[in-house]
């Protein structure tokens, strides 16, 4: 009896240390090839967790009834608030998700199987472009400053500036008050690298003003 209950714990330790394993796979996976434009380190954190917890809970329900009816009645309580608007993070859970649940049926090469395929489709569209390379952010840009930074003697100065880093914009706001000047324009870089390069440009031919962006996409 002692040696069965043994037996059936190392079991239970080597499918959540499989989860753990296969989610941190798919965390490395997400963080080289999704298309998030940020925030990939924080909200990948959670594949992980997610995974065990998932494989745990069939792990323990699988062969009872009874804790299945128990497992619904609990999650019929349970709300769940964050707000996730980009469906490739939504995928991204949902697959770990399936990883567990396939782990905790005891069915590894499935979870195996499916990683594989999973792994050679996001690569695959990653480098042909079909979701990566084609998709925009839309980001609300602010820079706020004295007015001498965004005027020259042609009023022209920030436009020019703006058309040479960023290139298509459009201007939401710009708004001049007692010679503090608040500029806002939407922008649509293709990817983190592109970002990065626009804000450190701006911040050089601005060194006097503050600069900041925010993913339109996450706003609630």
């Amino acid at each position: 009896m002692i040696e069965f209950k043994y037996k059936l714990i190392l079991k239970l330790l080597g499918t959540l240390t499989g989860g753990g394993f296969l989610a941190f796979f798919v965390k490395l996976l997400y963080q080289r090839f999704s298309s998030s434009i940020s925030n990939r380190e924080n909200f990948s954190s959670v594949f992980i967790p997610l995974t065990i917890s998932t494989a745990l809970v069939i792990s323990v329900v699988k062969s009872s009834l009874a804790l299945s009816l128990g497992l619904v009645g609990a999650l019929s309580i349970v709300r769940f608030r964050a707000a996730i608007k980009d469906p490739e993070e939504l995928v991204y859970l949902f697959f770990c998700i399936a990883i567990g649940l396939t782990l905790g049926a005891e069915r590894w090469r499935e979870a195996f199987a499916g990683v594989f395929v999973f792994t050679l489709f996001v690569i695959f569209t990653h480098y042909l472009g079909v979701f990566g390379k084609n998709r925009h952010h839309n980001l609300l840009l602010t820079i706020t400053g004295k007015k001498a930074a965004f005027f020259d003697k042609d009023k022209t100065k920030i436009n020019d500036i703006m058309e040479e880093v960023v290139g298509r914009y459009q201007i939401q706001r710009f708004e001049c008050d007692d010679g503090h000047v608040q500029f806002r324009a939407t922008i649509t870089p293709d990817n983190e690298k592109d970002l990065s390069i626009i804000m450190d440009t701006l911040q050089k031919k601005l060194p006097n003003c503050q600069i900041s962006y925010v993913n339109l996409h996450n706003l609630l």
